[in-house]
């Protein structure tokens, strides 16, 4: 009787599987741009001009229970209220950038990541700060509202979202 030869070794499929996974998770993720007039930004402009205008429970509006940790609109704003104004935060202005597709959802139906630059300046800094920022927004009951917030501090990862955008050199901060 003939023996049967196998093309690949279950070690061998198993190498192949590992190395292509690999590939995928030492790669950057680089997510497309939505459609225009898709929405996702809209969230994060509101919830930041709320912010920078001291509304608090307008900003905590475009909130979902993950970014309010459950809290009512009173809790919540009175606790921002303690941190932007007993911190003397000034938000110099709202600068979202277009929305890009979450790998849950390439056509940015249902959820989507806004980046934005903070700049910003409080008691304790002088100089101002700009912070790079990631909001992932998603939808509910047709409205988008932010589910997280992700300031970036990497070098790379702040050139993959805003490639554009001169990182400040801090010189004599902590």
């Amino acid at each position: 009787m003939p023996k049967l030869k196998r093309n690949a070794s279950p070690n061998n499929s198993f190498l192949a599987i590992f190395l292509v996974l690999g590939l995928f998770i030492a790669s950057p993720v680089t997510a497309e741009p939505c459609a225009d007039g898709s929405g996702p930004e809209s969230a994060v402009v509101g919830y930041v001009q709320g912010m920078k205008d001291y509304q608090f429970e307008a900003a905590y509006e475009f909130l979902t229970d993950n970014m309010t940790d459950g809290q009512s609109s009173e809790e919540w704003s009175e606790l921002q209220l303690k941190f932007i104004v007993g911190g003397e935060v000034v938000i110099k202005k709202v600068d979202a950038r277009p929305a890009h597709a979450t790998a849950d959802d390439a056509a940015c139906e249902n959820s989507a990541i806004v980046p934005h630059v903070l700049r910003a300046k409080d008691k304790f800094n002088n100089q101002g700060s700009t912070e790079f920022e990631l909001y992932t927004v998603v939808k509910q009951n047709d409205k988008w509202l932010i589910d997280l917030q992700e300031s970036l501090f990497d070098e790379k990862q702040i050139k993959q979202w805003f490639p554009d955008d001169e990182i400040p050199d801090y010189k004599g901060q902590l």
